[in-house]
């Protein structure tokens, strides 16, 4: 078997079209078992009756993919991935995790009032209810920290493994594949690629800066909630039919701040507030001094 030196020296090619591409097709096999599983518990509970049961059975089916990457990572040499996923990184914590959401309504809200302002969407308020808001929240933080799981948890961590010291590959590799994910998505384009990728660039660096998957999955949630059930708008696509407002569908346009069919990402205002956000990760980060955990230190 190689070691680690020897892994470290291979060529890119090698490491593209060897380790990492196996990685990919395990991270895609484990998401399809997920979901079938996923998609039999929502039947099981009958939700679909309902627009909030409805809503929430959507977000719910992605319960099945943190059971198949749990389940993955019982297997003995694949026990080190529950620190990943778990406290077992210092940046795993309750605060970032809150820091997460903050900023991912932040960056969401932002974008969405520059559409407003712009005249392109016209949203109406529906209506509040406390225990179906919350219970919405629990079930959009199952969807999206289930892709950061999978991105940013096993993707990002298994090419670690096996390139040690490689970190800018285990980011490009992860925040391509999450990019590929969508692009069976309504509406997508070539600029909600561009989105795509570059918010896995900043949902990567978070956990390299800060140590802290927690804080991607927050940021991740903040943003699918605010623009799904909050606003109304398309979620990558994707419209859920119980939210607080409602979009005048008819009304909106696309322009140079909203895209019709995939909301306020894919736009050029979406891009750069993720690029000043990356920004801020770096600056920030660069002065912290930390750097992610090495969960597999125990195996060098």
């Amino acid at each position: 078997m190689e070691n680690n030196e020897q892994k470290a020296k291979r060529t890119i090619p090698q490491i593209i079209f060897g380790s990492a591409i196996w990685t990919c097709i395990l991270a895609f096999i484990l998401i399809i078992a997920g979901e079938i599983l996923g998609e039999l518990f929502t039947l099981a509970l009958g939700l679909y009756k309902t627009d909030f049961g409805t809503t929430a059975s959507l977000y719910l089916v992605p319960i099945g993919i943190w059971i198949t990457l749990l389940l993955n990572a019982l297997l003995k040499k694949n026990r080190p991935l529950f620190k990943a996923y778990g406290t077992g990184c210092k940046g795993n914590n309750a605060g970032n995790l809150l820091i997460g959401l903050l900023i991912g309504f932040g960056m969401n809200g932002f974008a969405i009032f520059l559409a407003m302002m712009h005249g392109d969407i016209y949203l109406y308020f529906g209506k509040i209810e406390i225990v179906p808001i919350l219970v919405l929240l629990v079930c959009v933080f199952i969807q999206s920290a289930s892709e950061e799981l999978i991105c940013r948890g096993f993707i990002f961590q298994r090419v670690l493994r096996t390139y040690r010291g490689r970190f800018w590959l285990a980011i490009i590799i992860n925040s391509v594949y999450f990019a590929a994910l969508h692009l069976g998505n309504p509406g997508v384009t070539p600029l909600a690629i561009v989105d795509l990728a570059t918010s896995g660039l900043m949902f990567s660096l978070m956990v390299y800066y800060f140590d802290s998957l927690w804080m991607a999955m927050g940021v991740h949630t903040g943003w699918n909630y605010m623009q799904s059930i909050l606003a109304g708008l398309p979620n990558s696509g994707q419209v859920v039919p119980y939210s607080v407002f409602t979009l005048d569908a008819s009304t909106a346009r696309n322009s140079f701040f909203y895209n019709v069919e995939f909301g306020v990402e894919g736009t050029v205002p979406a891009i750069l507030t993720q690029v000043a956000v990356i920004a801020a990760i770096v600056v920030i980060g660069r002065r912290m001094g930390r750097r992610p955990t090495d969960i597999w230190a125990e195996e060098a």
